[in-house]
């Protein structure tokens, strides 16, 4: 009976994921990575500084590369060159999409990598 009534829930959080934007998913990402970064950075400033090739910082650091190339490709799919204002709406490029896609997919294992090291 308890599984009838999670299925309709589980449904519904797979079908609000799923009709995500792609340029929201990016931003999700960004936002995200962006938090567990800071938190690290924050973390790990001493012993990085110290030790700028140790395990965490180099982790820190890839991260910061995978956000950066997350942001480039999402202004890519958005159509966005240098200077755009903020608030312009995002008007989708298709033949950037892949590049979008592929960076989300580098970017996400990096959230989950950092807050592993943070304590």
């Amino acid at each position: 009976m308890k599984g009838l009534l999670i299925a309709p829930i589980l449904v519904w959080c797979l079908l609000m994921t799923a009709c995500e934007s792609l340029e929201q998913q990016a931003r999700d990402t960004a936002a995200a990575l962006g938090g567990a970064i800071a938190a690290a950075q924050t973390q790990y400033q001493t012993a990085c500084t110290a030790t700028p090739t140790a395990t965490a910082c180099t982790l820190i650091n890839k991260a910061v590369a995978a956000q950066n190339a997350l942001v480039t490709a999402d202004e890519a799919y958005c159509g966005f060159s240098p200077g755009t204002p903020l608030t312009t709406a995002c008007t989708p490029v298709k033949s950037a999409e892949g590049g979008l896609s592929a960076a989300i997919s580098n970017a996400t294992p990096f959230v989950t990598e950092l807050k592993a090291i943070i304590q």
